[in-house]
């Protein structure tokens, strides 16, 4: 709405025109400020530039003391010589810095509870303080004959219910991380499974799924999610019941990999026991590798360390399908497979069913390739190491169309080489320096991933197949972080993707655990989309915190190196639910799931 101009001094309003009419020129005597306030929650107020030679203030503030310049909280400063910065009570904010001209319209705006800035819609800079309420639009005027045209404040309507919050990427915005006496103070009493929300500022509603009758004597028996691209969750679309599936280590009072039955009507959760029986050697497996079909909502993709096949096994009929998804015996050797390929392990599969790639073994453990099996017309593929490389791991997509490949050099560096499965194994090679990724989910015909070499901090970017380029820039960024310490979406999830949809259209979401000080560890959202705003800028949904401290026993890191603790959670196909495992700051790891408000996104 158009505001109406108050506390009007040694100005004059026409119309929708303020200008200083009177007063010394170049001294900030005069100004006005808006009769509409915005009392709580987002808003915004906003202003066009009348002529690019007068020196003014103008922007977000509590209360008007006085004309001064410092008097503005939250302020654009227009310098009379075509740029303006940012100020906040008179002190500079780097960041805000842009030119300007006579009829550009600039706007400061609450999002998320956090100040930010903004340049014909372009966002330039998240402010690191917070606002009081109530806030106007305040005006110190310099220059006889400044004038500002079209003021404006509006409302932003309520959010959606599901809590949750979005900020922009690169927000300087921390949030403390949560003591452990804070986070057993809104957990299920008694350590107990159940529901639970969130503090503020996420509010979002969380299941807790695990507890320490699951392990003999309380030990610290779970297993940590496998890995944020293999999900844990079944297809439950339909169901008033979601499974999930956990490793528990029996040597650590556990009974092996193990089911839980969630009501997603009524939030209970009910352990349903072991998957198999104590003599079965999937009995003693810690899950990592295993998966959910996306489609078959009984059928979970295992495999035994040290073995050849990867196998669907129906959890509820607690048995194995008669023949396994894919065997590496029945490769060709020499002809596709060479004579040393021994063994599989980080399997993947298309969303049919209908395709699936895993990591192969020599007899001595080394990964020396990767085998391709097309179940539908029995063909297997295998793509070697090639010499001077050494394989990390390969993904087939989940359309069964494209597969990527991660190698390494000695040195340390890395590429990606995009294989087209249809087109005669056609190959794109991407180095690392030019975008290749590291940490990545596979959606429909694209990844996404972390680009390590990107010039914003941490960034995440959408690579779309076929590569129309493999040199920067070859995929935008769709997230970064507020600093290079800060690592939000380290483990990338897009468990939800979904087939005949743009990846424009979707989102991923992500985790991770540090020891940085001052901010907390988050479950985070993403759009795929890095137009989503008109801006520029890109919209960051805050979920959930992670809850992990990295120097607490629980997890058993015993080798030092973090992994076991850090969460790699994973999405479900429907993008509404995340699960992850936490030590929640003491002694053993537990499993939890966080409802993903998505409607935050907007249309």
């Amino acid at each position: 709405m158009g505001v109406t101009w108050v506390n009007v001094m040694n100005a004059t309003v026409v119309g929708a025109v303020l200008e200083k009419t009177s007063g010394w020129d170049r001294f900030d005597d005069a100004g006005a400020t808006s009769q509409q306030e915005l009392s709580a929650g987002d808003g915004f107020v906003e202003f066009t530039v009348g002529e690019a030679d007068t020196f003014w203030v103008g922007g977000l503030s509590h209360g008007n003391q006085d004309t001064s310049y410092g008097d503005v909280d939250f302020a654009f400063r227009f310098n009379g010589d075509g740029w303006a910065d940012v100020l906040e009570n008179g002190e500079y904010r780097s960041g805000g810095d842009t030119p300007y001209a006579a009829g550009d319209v600039f706007r400061v705006a609450v999002v998320g509870g956090r100040v930010q800035y903004f340049r014909n819609g372009r966002f330039l800079v998240e402010s690191a303080g917070s606002p009081s309420y109530p806030l106007i639009l305040d005006v110190a005027l310099g220059t006889l004959g400044a004038t500002v045209h079209d003021a404006r404040l509006g409302i932003s309507p309520p959010p959606p219910l599901g809590g949750g919050f979005i900020e922009t990427a690169g927000s300087p915005a921390l949030r403390p991380r949560l003591t452990r006496a804070q986070i057993e103070a809104f957990l299920p009493a008694g350590g107990g499974t159940g529901p639970f929300v969130f503090p503020a500022p996420y509010q979002t509603g969380g299941v807790r799924l695990t507890s320490a009758s699951d392990c003999a004597e309380g030990q610290d028996c779970l297993w940590y999610a496998g890995y944020s691209y293999w999900r844990n969750i079944n297809n439950h679309v339909g169901s008033a019941h979601m499974y999930i599936f956990l490793g528990t280590a029996r040597e650590h009072g556990g009974v092996g990999p193990l089911l839980v039955r969630y009501n997603k009507l009524t939030d209970a959760v009910e352990p349903l026991g072991p998957l198999f029986d104590a003599v079965d050697p999937h009995s003693f497996s810690t899950g990592e590798g295993w998966y959910f079909s996306a489609t078959r909502p009984t059928r979970l993709y295992t495999f035994v360390v040290g073995s050849t096949e990867l196998r669907r096994y129906d959890i509820l009929l607690r048995q194995f399908e008669a023949m396994a998804a894919m065997d590496l015996t029945e490769c060709p050797r020499p002809n596709i497979c060479p004579k040393g390929a021994a063994f599989i392990t980080q399997p993947h599969s298309s969303d049919d069913d209908r395709v699936h790639s895993a990591t192969v073994q020599d007899g001595d453990w080394q990964r020396i390739g990767c085998v391709v099996y097309d179940s539908e017309v029995r063909r297997f593929r295998y793509f070697g190491a090639p010499k001077g490389y050494s394989l990390d791991e390969c993904h087939v997509d989940k359309s069964g169309r494209w597969l990527i490949l991660l190698e390494t050099r000695a040195d340390g560096s890395r590429r990606n080489r995009v294989v087209n499965l249809l087109h005669r194994g056609r190959v794109a090679t991407i180095e690392d320096v030019d975008g290749a990724l590291g940490h990545l989910d596979m959606g429909f015909g694209y990844a996404v991933g972390a680009d390590t070499f990107n010039p914003l901090p941490n960034a995440t970017i959408l690579l779309t197949f076929p590569l129309t380029t493999t040199a920067r820039p070859i995929g935008p960024v769709v997230h970064f972080n507020k600093r290079w310490d800060v690592a939000a979406a380290n483990h990338v999830a897009h468990g939800n993707a979904q087939p005949g949809i743009a990846p424009e259209s979707q989102y991923a979401c992500g985790s991770n655990a540090s020891r940085v000080p001052d901010m907390a560890d988050e479950i985070v959202c993403v759009p795929l989309d890095f137009a989503h705003n008109a801006n520029g800028s890109l919209d960051v949904l805050v979920v959930a915190p992670v809850m992990t401290d990295l120097d607490a026993a629980g997890g058993r890191d015993v080798d030092g190196d973090d992994y076991e603790q850090v969460p790699k959670g994973n999405l479900d196909v429907t993008g509404r639910y995340f699960f992850w495992t936490t030590n929640l700051g003491g002694d053993r790891l537990d499993a939890f799931l966080v409802k993903i408000p998505a409607g935050r996104f907007g249309p």
